[in-house]
């Protein structure tokens, strides 16, 4: 009677450890090892380049890292952002990347990692110029299109629109692994932060945490890959 006992406590508590293992009601981490990964893919540089052939970028360096340690092959899946999530909502996609933050109108309706980098917006000078403490009034470079423009107005800062900040002689307003690569002193001056994600097909919680497990030993490698600017072309 003991030894039933015990073995009923043995089969019980192994069924309680099962219920915390996340589940993929669609298999998606089974069948991605050893197979195709289906990457959804949005241009967006640094993250995501199109190239005449295999695509390159930050994002793009990463999952192919990823796929290796599942022995998997991605499979670059290029469209807009819309149709993407779409199709990822629907299980036609195992991934989806290109610079996506936390903040994507998207969250409720897909499944997002947890942020694995995170890409401050400040301004910059050229080394040869004082640190600046405050914006009010000064004119500051910005890439042109780019929302950093509002950031800095917000900071009663003048915006100067430009098509490479790259070499402007005088403040910048960019994130700062860019602003360090280009050689820019970095200023206490936060304009705005952005939070990277990744995003994945709803309630497939095994493959979210096993891609949230491989993101959180990417961290370091990300920020050098970006300070360095260290893309594959």
């Amino acid at each position: 009677m003991v030894l039933l006992r015990r073995a009923s406590f043995v089969v019980i508590a192994s069924i309680c450890i099962g219920c915390n293992i996340p589940r993929d009601p669609n298999g998606t981490l089974k069948r991605v090892r050893e197979g195709a990964m289906r990457v959804g893919v949005l241009e967006n540089e640094p993250w995501v380049k199109r190239n005449s052939g295999e695509p390159s970028g930050v994002e793009i360096e990463i999952v192919r890292q990823f796929a290796a340690e599942l022995g998997a092959k991605p499979e670059w899946i290029w469209g807009s952002e819309e149709e993407l999530m779409e199709a990822l909502k629907h299980n036609e996609l195992d991934l989806l990347i290109g610079g996506l933050t936390e903040s994507t109108p998207w969250q409720d309706e897909v499944g997002l990692t947890n942020s694995y980098v995170t890409s401050r917006i400040t301004v910059g000078v050229p080394r040869s110029m004082p640190l600046l403490s405050n914006l009010k009034g000064v004119q500051v470079a910005v890439k042109r299109g780019e929302a950093t423009a509002a950031y800095l107005e917000d900071e009663s800062a003048i915006p100067v629109r430009v098509e490479d900040s790259s070499k402007v002689i005088g403040p910048v307003a960019a994130p700062e692994w860019q602003l360090e690569h280009w050689g820019f002193a970095l200023t206490d001056i936060e304009l705005h932060k952005e939070k990277h994600v990744m995003a994945v097909p709803p309630g497939e919680n095994g493959w979210l945490a096993r891609l949230e497990q491989f993101l959180r030993r990417q961290r370091t490698q990300v920020k050098g890959m970006l300070q360095q600017g260290a893309i594959k072309q």
